[in-house]
């Protein structure tokens, strides 16, 4: 009677291992097959299907493209038997060459978002981690000027960012509810400008909102209530609408900074007669119709 063959199950120390490998771009039977060689070396074709629980005509193909790689080398005949390629060696390459490969496809990239003029979009950020990142990034990425309006303290996390674009030359300005941005140290490129000449509140939404345009090129807004969400845009039109709001921003606080006093007796504080004759139902006060500013 034929005698019956019995597998052995791969080591549980292999798993994690053969785990890694997979991630690395290895086909599952190359994974199972090099943990299984990692853990007992040399070995044939035979031994590292015993030991990896694997069909041995599997283990023939995944072997070959092992070797192929790099990854493994014969180091006896008749049987074969092999071992790892020093693993420091082989897997220094493949991060070598894994590195330079990201670096390439991120220059091209970059290199396809500058040519392709029909590279427009609106997404929407969810969780203050994700949408803090991105704004760190399009403040990374800036090469011309930074806009941003809010309150110092949404603002301020971003402090060590916006220093670093001054440094490099970039424009930055900031339309801030408050006076002065903790962690920012004063620069000539930087712009700190009191919201509406005095910086003071308004109410919700203004002490939950941070608005940021970059270069004319992207811009955020961001809500920062109980649930932290935003909408990034690379559209041009929305650019250029929100560009204009916060120009018109920093053009209002010279006004102010200028003509304070006359503007409060035509209009009074905040603006609270041009509020109350424009300002449209449920945003916080309500319209007086009819009413002249005061």
């Amino acid at each position: 009677m034929a005698s019956k063959v019995v597998r052995s199950r791969a080591p549980a120390a292999a798993a994690p291992l053969a785990t890694a490998l997979r991630g690395l771009g290895f086909t599952d039977y190359e994974a199972r097959a090099y943990a299984a060689l990692a853990a007992r070396q040399p070995a044939t074709a035979y031994e590292i299907a015993i030991q990896a629980g694997l069909p041995r005509a599997n283990v023939y193909s995944a072997l070959r493209a092992l070797e192929a790689k790099g990854a493994i080398q014969p180091v006896t005949e008749n049987p074969v038997r092999y071992v790892p390629v020093n693993p420091e060696q082989f897997f220094r390459g493949i991060q070598r060459s894994t590195s330079g490969l990201c670096e390439d496809v991120m220059r091209e990239m970059k290199r396809a978002a500058r040519d392709d003029g029909g590279n427009s979009y609106v997404s929407v950020l969810r969780g203050e981690a994700e949408v803090r990142l991105r704004l760190k990034e399009m403040i990374e990425a800036a090469r011309e000027h930074v806009w941003l309006k809010g309150t110092v303290t949404l603002i301020a996390p971003h402090a060590r960012e916006l220093a670093a674009a001054a440094r490099r030359g970039v424009t930055v300005r900031l339309i801030v509810f408050g006076r002065a941005v903790p962690g920012l140290k004063p620069h000539r490129r930087i712009q700190v400008i009191p919201h509406e000449g005095d910086g003071e509140l308004h109410g919700p939404p203004s002490d939950a909102l941070l608005t940021a345009t970059v270069d004319g090129s992207s811009m955020l807004i961001a809500s920062f209530t109980d649930s932290v969400r935003a909408s990034f845009a690379r559209d041009y039109p929305v650019i250029y609408v929100i560009e204009t709001l916060l120009l018109h921003e920093i053009y209002l606080a010279e006004i102010h900074t200028a003509f304070g006093p006359q503007l409060e007796a035509r209009f009074g504080r905040q603006l609270s007669g041009l509020r109350r004759k424009y300002r449209p139902r449920g945003r916080g006060r309500p319209v007086i119709e009819g009413s002249e500013p005061g």
